[in-house]
């Protein structure tokens, strides 16, 4: 390209210096070399920008295609993280609901401790992908503007939210497992969790379990979405 530009740059001088040429005719054909170069350059850039563009949307592409196997990954782990979050909420609210009876103090305790059992959830959602493709600054290259929305309101707000959420419940089990932990054998479970800090931790992992599968089932909505829209690009 260059080469050609200098080639008709130095006809322009050429045809200047001409002494056999009139003024008109080296108007004309000065005009028509600026023409040629000008044509030129500007067919350069835009090859240069479609073709630069033609590698941006193939690196999309391939990063699409890894990110939505990451995400099939990150639907099991958070269906996964889900049922223990609901499992947990059944036998929590039944210790809330069920610490009246009055029956047998070994029934009850035996009762208790099928249903008070702890289990720590924790999603470490598949972000190594995702964090390269945006810290080189490539997010930016991903046309559709409705699945680049998805794709950073999930992994910016919707996992730190959720993995905010089951921090709290995680700590809350914690301490209702220190009780446990610390209960004399003179104390039976059902006295300890009637207590008033037990029963203030009991309602306040209830209530977060619930906050909790509230935000999983948010998650998954947006997983499916991006994979769906990810499926309808092509590629």
């Amino acid at each position: 390209m260059q080469d050609e530009v200098t080639k008709h740059t130095k006809q322009i001088y050429k045809t200047a210096r001409d002494p056999k040429h009139s003024i008109g005719e080296k108007v004309k054909e000065i005009i028509i070399e600026i023409c040629i170069i000008v044509f030129a350059v500007t067919l350069s850039i835009w090859f240069h920008n479609w073709s630069e563009h033609r590698h941006e949307q193939k690196e999309v592409a391939e990063f699409l295609r890894g990110l939505k196997d990451d995400l099939q990954k990150d639907v099991k782990l958070l269906e996964q993280n889900k049922n223990i979050i609901v499992g947990l909420d059944s036998n929590y609210r039944f210790l809330l609901t069920s610490l009246n009876y009055n029956g047998d103090s070994r029934k009850t305790d035996s009762l208790i401790k099928n249903h008070l059992y702890f289990s720590i959830p924790a999603t470490h959602a598949n972000i190594g992908r995702y964090e390269g493709f945006k810290s080189s600054g490539k997010i930016g290259t991903i046309e559709n503007d409705s699945l680049k929305e998805n794709i950073l309101v999930f992994y910016q707000q919707t996992i730190p939210d959720l993995v905010y959420a089951e921090t709290y419940v995680n700590t809350l089990q914690l301490k209702i497992l220190d009780f446990r932990i610390d209960k004399s054998e003179k104390t039976s479970l059902k006295n300890l969790l009637l207590s008033e800090k037990a029963q203030s931790l009991l309602g306040l992992a209830v209530h977060n379990f619930e906050v909790n599968i509230q935000e999983y089932e948010k998650a998954l909505r947006q997983v499916n979405k991006i994979i769906n829209e990810i499926s309808e690009v092509k590629q």
